[in-house]
């Protein structure tokens, strides 16, 4: 029996892309790196009715920098395509414990959601309700306890750790931004 704790939710998919079955997708982590490395069975989830099914991955290209075209095995028509536009795209989270840095995978995007914490001090900052990725600075926002919108940078030297399993993201808080 599958169970979702052991997979991480990691995009939806879209419309059909063509005639021959390709479906495309909104992910926020980069299968690139797990793609080259896996065999011929690397598989996506596909939740179903609440239950995460097993899709078998033929094909992924990318489409421009956010969208990935996919080909799942017994796919092959424009309307079964169609079929699964809107469902919610799983990753079995062992593909990303064997990593050394597992947030290479992950774009901002996917930290939506997540509880922000301050590495140095472990409080609780809140919790990111979208990403801004329009400026020079990835931006997060953040919704805290009380209701307050705070507007934190991002980077890759910021972050200290994830835990993935309580989707927590602990970040580096440079001095003094609260005072501001």
């Amino acid at each position: 029996m599958l169970h979702k704790e052991d997979f991480e939710h990691i995009g939806t998919l879209g419309r059909a892309h063509g005639t021959q079955g390709e479906v495309s997708a909104k992910l926020s982590v980069d299968l690139s790196g797990l793609w080259e490395g896996a065999d011929s069975s690397f598989f996506l989830m596909l939740e179903e009715q609440g239950l995460l099914i097993p899709y078998r991955v033929l094909k992924r290209r990318t489409k421009g920098e956010e969208i990935d075209l996919i080909t799942f095995s017994g796919i092959t028509t424009k309307d079964e395509a169609d079929a699964l536009t809107g469902r919610h795209v799983w990753l079995d989270r062992d593909y990303l414990s064997s990593e050394e840095d597992i947030e290479d995978f992950f774009d901002y995007q996917h930290y939506v959601g997540f509880d922000l914490y301050d590495a140095t001090t472990q409080s609780h900052i809140g919790r990111i309700v979208a990403i801004d990725e329009s400026t020079l600075n990835t931006l997060l926002q953040i919704e805290t306890s009380t209701g307050e919108e705070l507007i934190l940078p991002i980077s890759e030297e910021l972050i200290d750790h994830l835990d993935l399993d309580k989707h927590c993201l602990y970040m580096q808080i440079p001095t003094g931004l609260f005072d501001l």
